[in-house]
């Protein structure tokens, strides 16, 4: 399952503002804060997954709490927050359905990401800033 949701509002227009003036390159420093922001993404996200309380023995803890994202960064200015291999079993209810044991539509991915992009949008501005008083 993926996710996508676009950035808008004003942190994002002063990050535009500050690729356009900054010019050349601007675009490849804003990309490595992108990519380089997946823990603040996952502090995001983690609290809004339900606990599954599950202790008993041969099993693994559920997912909250634990290290079950992985993140992708092929693609410039952009990062994909999802499950790694040994957790690809959870069932993260973005879909919208329901079991007997969960309400589903929680959207906590969708969530999680729009909460952590201004944090990273305000970490772009000053990459630009700091890279500008540099050169």
């Amino acid at each position: 399952m993926s996710g996508m949701f676009a950035l808008e509002g004003e942190e994002f227009d002063q990050l535009v503002s500050a690729m356009s003036e900054y010019g050349e390159g601007a675009s490849d420093i804003v990309s490595e804060v992108i990519h380089d922001s997946g823990d603040i993404i996952y502090q995001e996200i983690d609290p809004l997954i339900h606990p599954s309380g599950r202790t008993f023995k041969g099993h693994s803890s559920g997912a909250q709490g634990s290290h079950w994202q992985r993140y992708d960064t092929g693609e410039p200015l952009a990062i994909t927050v999802a499950a790694n291999a040994s957790r690809r079993y959870l069932y993260f209810p973005d879909d919208g359905s329901n079991t007997t044991r969960h309400y589903g539509n929680q959207q906590f991915m969708l969530r999680g990401a729009e909460a952590a992009a201004p944090t990273i949008l305000q970490k772009g501005v000053d990459a630009l800033i700091e890279s500008f008083e540099r050169s």
